[in-house]
């Protein structure tokens, strides 16, 4: 086990301090009573901080700041490992706990696609990604802790009026719970996972044949809004057909960076209680997933605020 680093950990609480309060700037007795140090330490780390343009002093107020070197540092953090990294590893334990079907995916602006997968069925290709548009009540966990203009923005993109309500109606019951659940349905399935011509080769090039055109996947987003999908409510003794359960990965400014799913779950009907271990077990793989990152659950009052 690593020994304490008792000037490292001094040196982090002083810039935490500093991070949580952007706005403001701390003379040299202020940083010392908050972070519990003396003055000559405080002064001896605040100088060696600040000779490296980790902090600025003010020459006359003789008040400290997060300093510019930061942003570099700050950058080069970015592209270091993110979840996306984590994720295979993460899956595979996944797949081997729910012997089902895992994947993850990413968000490129007003689509997500997935990003890896482990035990995918035979007629899938693994390296053969799916894109699906942003668009209610597709990405609701994205939603439920964005702002509210990302919400409303959401909820405009919607291929059926039907589709607003329920999905805007969600958003709390998912963040309450941590993961969502996705009813099954057959455009759905179609939509996210295109099917070979009868009686052929499961091959890659299939799959991209059956891919659904623009006007026909306009047709499948308008029936899946009026589907109500999102089921909010389960039943411990209820049975179900559910497509996936899904569960929000966050990173450091609490974003939604990723999100994991059990998948193929339409094949047969699932009872309440399996639809809530799975939830658990999909949570916990995200959550594994944001403590990896150094992430964090926003602090939002309620999903959609401001």
């Amino acid at each position: 086990m690593a020994r304490p680093a008792p000037g490292a950990d001094r040196s982090v609480a002083i810039l935490e301090l500093l991070a949580a309060h952007p706005g403001d700037r701390f003379t040299l007795s202020e940083v010392a009573r908050r972070c519990s140090l003396n003055k000559a330490t405080a002064h001896a780390l605040l100088a060696a901080l600040s000779e490296r343009g980790i902090l600025l002093r003010h020459p006359d107020e003789k008040r400290y700041s997060l300093g510019p070197r930061l942003v570099e540092i700050g950058a080069a953090a970015q592209r270091g490992y993110t979840a996306i990294d984590f994720a295979p590893a993460a899956l595979d334990r996944l797949s081997v706990a729910t012997g089902r079907w895992s994947r993850a995916f990413s968000r490129r602006e007003d689509w997500v696609a997935t990003v890896a997968q482990a035990r995918a069925p035979a007629d899938v290709d693994p390296l053969d990604p799916v894109a699906l548009p942003l668009t209610p009540p597709l990405g609701a966990l994205w939603m439920a802790w964005s702002d509210r203009p990302s919400v409303e923005a959401w909820l405009a993109r919607a291929a059926a009026a039907d589709a607003v309500g329920p999905s805007q109606a969600a958003l709390p019951a998912i963040r309450h719970a941590g993961y969502a659940v996705t009813r099954a349905s057959p455009e759905l399935r179609l939509l996210s996972r295109p099917v070979p011509p009868a009686g052929s080769a499961a091959t890659a090039a299939d799959r991209r044949q059956r891919r659904p055109t623009p006007d026909e996947v306009r047709t499948l987003l308008a029936a899946i809004g009026r589907q109500h999908l999102l089921l909010t409510d389960v039943d411990d003794a209820g049975i179900y057909r559910i497509a996936d359960v899904a569960a929000p990965v966050f990173d450091a400014s609490g974003a939604v960076a990723l999100v994991v799913a059990v998948s193929g779950l339409d094949d047969g009907d699932v009872r309440g209680t399996e639809i809530r271990d799975l939830g658990t077990r999909v949570a916990a793989t995200a959550e594994a997933l944001t403590a990896a990152v150094r992430g964090r659950r926003p602090e939002h009052p309620e999903p959609g605020s401001t």
